[in-house]
């Protein structure tokens, strides 16, 4: 039991630091006791009730319920942002200005950063990057084929070499297709040095940035003309997949799935991403809410910028669970 003697002594080592903004080996050094033990007081004057913190959370955040998806799928971090509706266009402009500001205020100097194509939300993302950033990247290294048609060619590549510019770094594109037509295409390219080149450079990635796709093929994807055949996306459907990441499928658990699709894509794989530190999902709205939980299911990623509209949904679905 602690007396009331110790319990004076707790209030006024609380009282230096929180009230008089000392420093804790200032504290120490003018109570003659070590930092350790200014550190633990501190601790009991939360736990004694004689210091309460409560934060005032500001208007559109959503700390709490960051928290809780972030705390049942153990992920490092979770940004939801704020969408007046929901509807694909907001979401997309919100999640890419959420997305453009913990990208800028959490990447290192000298980082390794992959990043993904046919993505709107990490288009938006991009275009929502400031160009005064205080650091540089080491590299931007594209991590999916872009080449399809001419118009994707040139939306695969703004989103790497945007982004390179802005952080100051050496740009490494994928010069290949996303999907190629046969497996013998395909592997006849895997052979292509520029490319080697490219996919032997995936395992000094310390960052990658994805999209989340759902088994509907979104506009921006379908008119790239990496299109799947309608054999393929029965056989996808059949495996109850529920979403993608660099066309590499899965699902509901996050399970990559086995498919002939596979063998005909280049660009990083599942297994391969997940030995990356931090990888960056961005993504939300109603068609992607299955793909979203399948990824944090499998962990496929362990970073998640959302709307508060997806992160509802989420909540709705894992709740019951959590009550458990």
């Amino acid at each position: 039991m602690t007396t009331t003697d110790e319990l004076r002594f707790i209030a006024r080592v609380a009282r230096m630091y929180y009230l008089d903004n000392m420093k804790q080996p200032d504290i120490s050094k003018q109570l003659y006791i070590s930092q350790a033990t200014v550190s633990r007081l501190l601790k009991k004057a939360v736990a004694k009730n004689i210091v309460q913190i409560s934060i005032n959370e500001p208007e559109n955040t959503f700390l709490e319920l960051e928290e809780q998806i972030k705390e049942y799928f153990n992920l490092s971090g979770v940004i939801i942002a704020a969408c007046e509706q929901d509807q694909e266009d907001q979401i997309i402009l919100r999640i890419g200005q959420a997305a453009a500001q913990f990208f800028s205020t959490t990447m290192q100097q000298n980082e390794v950063i992959g990043i993904s194509s046919w993505s709107e939300s990490l288009l938006s993302m991009v275009n929502h990057l400031h160009h005064n950033f205080k650091v540089s990247a080491r590299k931007i290294i594209q991590i999916q084929g872009g080449i399809g048609s001419p118009t994707a060619k040139k939306h695969a590549s703004i989103l790497s070499s945007t982004l390179a510019k802005i952080t100051r770094a050496e740009l490494v594109l994928l010069p290949a297709q996303g999907i190629f037509g046969s497996t013998k295409a395909r592997t006849i390219l895997m052979n292509d040095p520029y490319v080697k080149a490219t996919l032997s450079q995936f395992k000094e990635i310390t960052m990658a940035l994805v999209g989340i796709g759902p088994i509907s093929l979104t506009k921006l994807l379908a008119d790239s003309g990496n299109i799947l055949t309608e054999a393929e996306m029965t056989t996808i459907t059949q495996k109850q997949a529920v979403g993608d990441i660099c066309l590499h499928f899965y699902d509901n658990k996050g399970t990559p799935l086995k498919t002939a699709i596979d063998q005909r894509v280049i660009g990083i794989t599942l297994e391969q991403l997940k030995k990356i530190p931090r990888v960056i999902g961005v993504a939300g709205g109603k068609n992607k809410t299955d793909a979203i939980l399948g990824a944090l299911y499998g962990r496929l990623v362990n970073v998640l910028v959302t709307d508060q509209y997806t992160a509802m949904r989420i909540i709705r679905r894992i709740t019951p669970k959590i009550q458990l």
